[in-house]
Parts: C-alpha cells; structure tokens; sequence
C-alpha cells in the first residue's frame, strides 16, 4: 500500500484529491515507534506535525499522562505554526506507524495548493476547537470541586 492510500484513509485529509495526497505523501514519510519508544519529548523543538496512522501513542506532560492518540488523530500542530520546543512527550504505547509531516512540506503546500492547505488547516481548527472544550469541560469542572472542598472545609 502506498503512503498516499494510507494517507488517504487519515480523517484530517480526507477532504484532499489524489493530486495533493500524492504531494503530502511525498512530502513526508511514514515511521515505525515501538512499544516504549519516544516519537517527541517535551521541551525539545518541534518541527512537524504527525498523523497516527497504526497504533497508539501517549501524551504525557512533566511525565503526567495527559491522553492517548489512535489512529485518526495527530500531534504536532503547533509546529505548524512555528518551531518551537515541544509543550509535552509522545510516547508509543503499542507497535505505531506515523506519518511525520515536516512544517516546510506544509509551507510549501500553502504555497503550490492553497485549497489542499486551506482544507488540511480548517480540519486542523475543528479538532483544536474540540480539544480546548473538553479542557474548558475539564477546569470547569475541576474548579467546581475545588469550590465544594473549600466550602466543606469551613
């Protein structure tokens, strides 16, 4: 199977043609990470996004485990942006393939095919969206307990 057909499978470029597929595959490659094996750590810069095509991978900031990534998701977004050091480690938990997507090949891509770019980053925006309300679900929700332990304690 070729990096395009099993790009094509990944929900964030699901909406491309076969022509920008074949232009993401080329710009990137697939990697395998076993069991244990560190595909980024925390603090160390960053300069790719990557999709999770096989497996999963952990999420873990300071060592605290933060969330696991199955096949579908990505990571690595905010080195689109940017190179900037990495704001937590990924680690794989079971035998993973990945697809790294370095930030020049998607600057490139804005470049060449501004509607391939434009459908891979309005993707991109829905799934932070999603991300940042069940984290705004989360603090609100750890705050509520919060109140209700220092109202019990008085």
């Amino acid at each position: 199977m070729s990096h395009a057909e099993l790009l094509e499978r990944h929900p964030l470029l699901a909406r491309l043609d076969r022509h920008q597929l074949d232009l993401i595959a080329d710009a990137g490659e697939v990697e395998h990470f076993a069991p244990g094996e560190e595909v980024v750590g925390e603090g160390r810069l960053g300069d790719a996004l990557y999709l999770v095509l096989t497996g999963r991978v952990a999420v873990s900031k300071v060592g605290h485990p933060l969330a696991t990534l199955e096949p579908g998701d990505f990571f690595g977004e905010m080195s689109m942006l940017e190179p900037a050091p990495r704001s937590a480690s990924v680690t794989a938990t079971e035998p993973a393939y990945l697809f790294r997507l370095p930030q020049t090949a998607v600057q490139a891509l804005i470049a060449r095919e501004p509607a391939a770019a434009i459908a891979l980053l309005v993707h991109m925006v829905k799934t932070l969206s999603e991300r940042l309300r069940r984290a705004n679900d989360t603090l609100s929700s750890v705050g509520g307990l919060a109140d209700w332990l220092a109202g019990s304690l008085v």
